[in-house]
């Protein structure tokens, strides 16, 4: 007799589609190549995740999540947890919260698993306790769980991971021609949101450096964010408008990283960086900081500076914009340390926490033991 399927539940609560979402698509994609394991997904109704679920043959239940405790989804999760789940996953806090209740709600047992994906410490210690199981994406996030009381045993760090495939086919010109560089002209450029964590004013500062002994350069941060604004007066600031633009959100910006000659992430905090892997899949070189798990990302491929440093951050990019043949190391290295950063080396480390905590007969499986 065929063992019956491993019953996974996936909650996410967001809205947006960033980094942290792109991972649960990838994760979705990477598990349903699995025929032992049926999983579903319960999102904010209309989201770009629950779409790229259904389209994946994910069942979705979607519901109304417009708050962090919106009722309508505790009504929805509650009735999805009166069916029987192997695993419930979590993937951010207030998906956490709102998992928890459901289950008290209803008094059916089911394992819960939690991701954390950010590096700041979290406002409800308590609520992540409860969890079952913890998967951070960085050493770095487990470290700070564990300051916060978290007991160490009950985290597991799983790297985030690409699908090289997801960054095909290129699109080659798409980033240049938004941030107005010609095909003679270097682009230095980052990505993400427009908010204080990502600290892009610090890159635009470096930039103003730079820009006097490098008049071929262009710079750019793609994204959006609350802080346009602020960042459009400080390009004007520093001298750099016609030079520096905030192209705004580029639809699947990834695709054509090739564009960047030197990606830069200036963030001040970072669970891991993803736009980072993205790029060095690329073959991009990297200028980053070594804030949260971005020092765990480098290896060999970059050598990362202290957050908040416009002098450290520019004695870089000139470092990489001085010599071609650095450069061309420098991608090198990026292509090669990506490879540590797989989506199937994410997918394998999240089925081994998911066989620790279930039935073994489930996941039976040597690779998972």
């Amino acid at each position: 007799m065929s063992k019956p399927p491993f019953r996974l539940l996936h909650v996410d609560s967001a809205r947006e589609y960033r980094g942290g979402q792109n991972q649960v698509r990838a994760l979705m994609a990477g598990l349903g190549r699995d025929a032992r394991l049926h999983q579903e997904l319960v999102a904010a109704r209309g989201s770009r995740l629950a779409g790229a679920a259904a389209d994946m043959g994910v069942v979705v239940r979607p519901v109304r999540w417009r708050s962090a405790t919106d009722p309508g989804a505790l009504i929805g999760l509650a009735r999805a947890f009166r069916e029987p789940w192997d695993a419930v996953h979590a993937h951010d806090s207030h998906a956490l919260q709102l998992a928890l209740l459901a289950r008290s709600l209803v008094g059916r047992p089911a394992v819960l698993v939690a991701a954390r994906r950010v590096d700041f410490p979290t406002r409800r210690p308590g609520v992540w306790r409860r969890a079952n199981r913890i998967l951070a994406v960085s050493r770095h996030i487990r470290d700070v769980l564990v300051r916060q009381g978290i007991e160490r045993s009950r985290i597991d760090v799983v790297y985030s991971g690409i699908d090289p495939s997801d960054l095909e086919p290129r699109l080659d010109g798409v980033l240049r021609r938004a941030a107005g560089a010609g095909p003679d002209q270097v682009l230095v450029a980052a990505a993400g949101a427009l908010v204080d964590h990502k600290d892009h004013a610090t890159f635009v500062r470096a930039a103003a450096l730079v820009a006097d002994r490098w008049p071929d350069v262009r710079f750019a941060v793609f994204g959006e964010g609350p802080l346009r604004g602020a960042l459009t007066r400080l390009v004007s600031e520093v001298g750099l408008e016609g030079r520096f633009r905030l192209p705004g959100e580029i639809a699947q910006a990834a695709r054509s990283f090739g564009d960047i000659d030197i990606f830069v992430m200036p963030s001040r905090e970072e669970g891991l960086g993803t736009a980072c892997i993205e790029a060095m899949i690329a073959g991009v070189p990297i200028v980053a900081t070594c804030a949260g798990g971005l020092g765990e990302l480098a290896g060999e491929a970059f050598c990362p500076v202290e957050p908040g440093q416009p002098a450290a951050l520019a004695g870089q990019m000139e470092r990489l914009l001085a010599d071609a043949s650095v450069r061309e190391a420098a991608s090198a290295r990026s292509r090669v340390r990506a490879r540590a950063f797989s989506a199937e080396t994410m997918v394998h480390g999240t089925l081994q926490c998911y066989a620790g905590l279930a039935p073994r007969s489930l996941l039976s499986d040597d690779s998972c033991r």
